[in-house]
Formats: C-alpha cells, sequence, structure tokens
C-alpha cells in the first residue's frame, strides 16, 4: 500500500513538471513568435519571376516610319545586330550605298566617306545588292577596309524595293548608286557618279 502510494505521488508529480514545461524553451523561457512586421513583409516579396515582363523589355528606339524604306530590318553583317533606316535617319542624316565586294568603284566612294564622318555628322550604311556575296564574305571585307559604319546583304525583296524606288542602276554598284535620309522624313537620290568628299559633306548637310 505504501509503495503504491508513494509511486501514484512521485508520478503525479512528473505529469505536473511536464505540464509546466509544456509550450516553454529551454531554460523555462517562452520561444520567441515571429514578429508581425516580418510575417507581413514575406508576403510583400517578389515571386520568382521577378519584375513583370512589361517592365523588363526595353523600349524600342523611335524611328521614322513614312517611307517604306524607313522600316525594313537590316541585319547589321559586323555584329548581327538588326536596326531600320528610320531609327538612324531620326538621329541624323543617312548616307545610303548600294554596293559590291568586288565594286572598285565602291571602295574608292567609301574611303571617301571615311573622310566625309571627319568633316559632318551623319550615319552611313552600306547595303551589298550582289546576291551571290554571303553575309560572311562582306564581312570580312568590311573589316578589311576598316569601315565602322553597318553593312547589310539585299535579299531580292529588299532588292525589288530599291530598283523599283531609285531605277535599274540602283543595283549596278559601278555607277556607285546611293542615297541620302533625312530626319524630317525626305529622301533624296544622289546621282549615278563618284563623289568627292566635299561634294557628299555638302549634300548631307543642304537645307
Amino acid at each position: 500500500m505504501f509503495h503504491a502510494r508513494m509511486l501514484r505521488i512521485l508520478l503525479g508529480g512528473v505529469l505536473l513538471i511536464l505540464a509546466a514545461g509544456c509550450g516553454r524553451a529551454p531554460g523555462g523561457q517562452q520561444p520567441p513568435s515571429e514578429p508581425a512586421s516580418a510575417a507581413a513583409s514575406a508576403t510583400l516579396m517578389p515571386d520568382a519571376t521577378g519584375t513583370p515582363a512589361a517592365t523588363e523589355t526595353a523600349s524600342e528606339p523611335a524611328g521614322l516610319t513614312s517611307d517604306a524604306l524607313h522600316t525594313v530590318v537590316l541585319r547589321d553583317v559586323r555584329n548581327q545586330t538588326e536596326f531600320t533606316l528610320g531609327q538612324l535617319a531620326a538621329e541624323k542624316p543617312v548616307l545610303l550605298e548600294m554596293m559590291a565586294i568586288w565594286c572598285t568603284n565602291c571602295r574608292a566612294q567609301m574611303h571617301r566617306v571615311v573622310e566625309a564622318h571627319a568633316v559632318t555628322d551623319f550615319h552611313s550604311v552600306g547595303i551589298d545588292v550582289d546576291a551571290s556575296e554571303l553575309p560572311a564574305d562582306l564581312m570580312d571585307y568590311v573589316e578589311e577596309e576598316g569601315f565602322d559604319w553597318p553593312f547589310a546583304t539585299a535579299n531580292a525583296e529588299l532588292a525589288g524595293m530599291l530598283r523599283d524606288r531609285f531605277g535599274n542602276l540602283v543595283l549596278n554598284p559601278p555607277s556607285t548608286p546611293m542615297a541620302i535620309l533625312f530626319p524630317d522624313g525626305s529622301i533624296r537620290q544622289l546621282d549615278f557618279r563618284g563623289y568627292s568628299v566635299d561634294e557628299l559633306v555638302a549634300e548631307l548637310t543642304a537645307p
């Protein structure tokens, strides 16, 4: 009887101790609860997708669109960057030259264009109108000659557009076909002949 009574007393004491310690951290302290501000901030964290796509996508550069030539998408063989003549012309005049790798007249004219760049501010774009010449060959040519402006090859659609706009000679590189696209949206075709540096500058800066 005595031993059974003592056992019940001891067992009851253990249960009381366990009940008193329930929900307490070691050392008798209550475990810290998560601050309300921390819980709220977790719901405000961005999800795995980050910022919305609309804010991640850079806006396209503004460009002229009043002429069909403005909106033709070209690919620069030097760095594979896509651009339009309208984007360039919105900034400053664009000297557009139709050329071919084998054309010595084109090469001589473009070296005069290099000199013109030292006199006045304008963009240059070279378009290879020889369908047999590959972009890789054009890139090698540009690097060898040291021309530092965009060059692209013309597909059949662009070649047809150029011919319809400027005449058949525009696809004959030795005639040094050139045109200027101005920031006001106008486009002026130059004569089918070679131009001196001074003549180019005068055309590019004409009102």
